[in-house]
């Protein structure tokens, strides 16, 4: 039984991420494809770390407004949001409960 319980326990060793991998994926999956291995182990994580996901959700709320904002006027991109925007984006994080 201790051999079957040692094998389970290495299993979700492998499985299960830390938070700092977890967040190094979050981020890298905003400018890249992960591999599906980690897609899935990463959804494993987000399901019981409430940090992470509140990471996750923040870091997507902040990708998709640069995306917005930058379709808007590529051509002339300024990489300096103005402070209604600035304003726009904590309100939002802290109504997610940042």
């Amino acid at each position: 039984m201790s051999n079957i319980k040692k094998r389970l326990e290495q299993g979700m060793t492998t499985l299960l991420l830390d938070c700092d991998t977890a967040t190094m994926l979050i981020t890298r999956q905003s400018v890249e494809a992960i591999p599906c291995t980690k897609r899935v182990q990463l959804r494993l994580h987000l399901a019981v770390c409430s940090l992470c996901r509140s990471f996750n959700e923040q870091s997507g709320f902040i990708s998709q407004q640069i995306k917005q904002w930058a379709t808007i006027d590529p051509e002339h991109l300024d990489l300096h949001l103005s402070d209604e925007q600035k304003n726009r984006m904590k309100e939002h994080l802290r109504s997610a409960g940042a």
